[in-house]
């Protein structure tokens, strides 16, 4: 175990206070954070958000009743509850803002391009099946509108055999995806119609129709696993869009080589429209097209 203790020096961030009851958090304990954080799931803090990973860990520090940030640490290295308060730990270190039909111009792009050379693949191997994967999925409402979107166009209906799956780290957002139940701030961009079609208002609440919520599964997975993906090899669309940005370029190519050994050869990368694997990788080709750019394998 490693030999930890607060008499280690302060390295000029010990001023740092999200409010005045907030614990200071010294350099050497921002970097130990941070740098346990990253090694989990990926998701970096820079020397300038030393204030923000305090204002997200401090209220871990009250709960617990931790007096230091070099002790709480210590506890998701080595206690034995270290799983289970990462897992606690990780809704509060990003954003989880989504809504249906938010970004279009790529889904779109995928409805009416890319799907179409799908089915066209598929039809050529005797094949009705496509797998479709929303990594980072959050509380899933990407994953939603897409299976909405599939039905409009008939998909189901032709009889293909479309499997969605929503994958996030977060459980409890993986919980409110499973329950498919939404405020109405999360269908701001959805026309009425499509509400009535495909939701029953419940109070203040709507709940996605259960033809919808069938046809789309969620799991929990660590995009930093290489074995959280292991059972969709063959994916033929894999859409992982804002979700990159809080990752560093060394988390971003190791997920990157994992959505590669994932996709099928034929398959298709959808990212965010501020994000790009041009100076991460060069395992995939960028297709760019007017409103939008989509990732395919190269042969290597």
């Amino acid at each position: 175990m490693d030999n930890f203790n607060n008499t280690r020096p302060d390295f000029g961030l010990a001023a740092l206070r999200g409010d005045a009851s907030e614990k200071a958090i010294s350099e050497y304990e921002f970097r130990l954070l941070r740098d346990h954080v990253h090694d989990y799931c990926g998701i970096f803090f820079d020397d300038s958000k030393a204030s923000t990973l305090q204002s997200r860990l401090s209220f871990r520090l009250k709960l617990l009743d931790i007096g230091s940030y070099l002790e709480y640490y210590n506890y998701l290295k080595y206690n034995p509850r270290s799983k289970e308060e990462m897992e606690d730990l990780i809704p509060h270190l990003t954003n989880n803002e989504t809504y249906f039909f938010r970004e279009m111009n790529q889904i779109s792009y995928f409805m009416s391009v890319l799907l179409e050379e799908i089915k066209t693949k598929k039809r050529k191997e005797g094949s009705k099946t496509i797998k479709i994967l929303s990594c980072g999925c959050s509380s899933g409402e990407e994953a939603f509108t897409l299976a909405m979107l599939l039905e409009e166009k008939g998909v189901y209906m032709q009889e293909w055999d479309v499997k969605i799956t929503g994958i996030d780290i977060d459980r409890k957002v993986i919980e409110k995806a499973s329950g498919g139940v939404y405020t109405s701030y999360s269908l701001r961009a959805t026309d009425k119609a499509w509400i009535d079609r495909h939701f029953k208002k419940e109070g203040d609440l709507y709940r996605i129709a259960d033809r919808i919520r069938g046809r789309v599964s969620f799991v929990r997975g660590n995009l930093m696993d290489p074995q959280a993906l292991r059972n969709y090899r063959d994916a033929d669309a894999i859409f992982c869009r804002n979700v990159l940005i809080y990752f560093s370029d060394e988390a971003i190519k190791k997920i990157a080589e994992s959505y590669y050994a994932t996709l099928s050869d034929s398959g298709y990368l959808m990212l965010g429209h501020s994000e790009s694997l041009s100076r991460i990788t060069d395992m995939f080709y960028a297709r760019r097209n007017p409103n939008t750019i989509v990732y395919t394998k190269k042969d290597i």
